[in-house]
């Protein structure tokens, strides 16, 4: 990598500072009943759910009551919806997410990943029934119970005109005072490399499925995606970039290669802890 702010080369196009490394992060099983801090936004994240041979509708209704139940204060959803199988109606989708329209206003969002733009009438349609913005190059500020929090939408960009599409996305929406955070939605998390440092708290992405065989459940971080590529592409879990913070969700179902191995799919609620609470201050 190169100096903060500095731009250099590698196989996925031209990067903006240094490469993000894995941060260790504290995970809490469901049945231990820990207190949580008051200051900490609570964060469900839904990506590539995949309707269709791995994931039934009906799965992923009941992961989306599930959802409701847990009362976030945000649910994102990262793209990758749908696969060949779901793209053709609208009603796997919109029987699936449905129970979250149950949810209040302005809690839920999300962004497109790249199987979304096979089918994006079905997922626009969609969201709008169930009470979900979609952010396609957009950004928005909601007022949480802990303050107002600006959330961005990143359209997905092929690899020969990402570097492109997000400095100009970060040119049109910069960062703006008054919020107690900024998230961005980008699906695809190699896609840091070409956001500028400190422009969000915190980036939530998916589109690696963790990785999908790995070691994880054997209580080890390796993936055979890290093992190919390394720090490019990262794979699961909380990755720095100085202040920066990745969470690489390990997605809520899989798709194309046919099976998960050692790489469990992931249904977690995020504390999203801030621990400087002054508007637009370090978190």
């Amino acid at each position: 990598g190169g100096g903060a702010g500095g731009a250099v080369s590698s196989l996925f196009g031209p990067t903006c500072g240094p490469m993000a490394e894995r941060a260790p992060i504290r995970r809490i099983p469901d049945d231990c009943h820990a207190p949580h801090p008051s200051s900490a936004l609570r964060i469900v994240q839904l990506t590539d759910t995949h309707i269709g041979t791995f994931m039934s509708v009906e799965r992923l209704r009941t992961i989306c009551e599930r959802t409701v139940e847990r009362a976030p204060d945000l649910v994102l959803l990262t793209g990758d919806f749908l696969t060949v199988e779901s793209q053709t109606v609208d009603r796997y989708l919109l029987e699936a997410l449905l129970p979250l329209a149950a949810l209040p206003p302005d809690t839920c969002f999300a962004c497109h990943g790249n199987h979304d733009h096979e089918s994006p009438g079905i997922v626009k349609r969609v969201l709008e029934k169930c009470g979900i913005a979609l952010l396609i190059d957009k950004e928005v500020r909601v007022q949480t119970r802990l303050g107002p929090v600006d959330i961005l939408g990143a359209d997905f960009a092929t690899k020969s005109r990402r570097h492109a599409h997000k400095q100009r996305l970060c040119r049109r929406l910069p960062r703006r005072s008054g919020a107690i955070v900024r998230l961005l939605l980008l699906h695809d998390p190699s896609e840091i490399h070409q956001i500028p440092p400190r422009q969000f708290d915190v980036i939530f992405s998916g589109h690696t499925h963790g990785g999908q065989v790995g070691l994880l459940s054997l209580g080890l971080q390796w993936t055979v995606l890290y093992g190919l590529v390394g720090q490019k592409v990262p794979d699961h879990g909380l990755w720095t970039r100085g202040e920066d913070r990745l969470y690489v969700h390990r997605g809520t179902g899989h798709y194309g290669f046919p099976i998960r191995l050692g790489v469990p799919g992931e249904q977690s609620m995020l504390h999203l802890e801030l621990l400087d609470r002054s508007l637009g201050g370090n978190k």
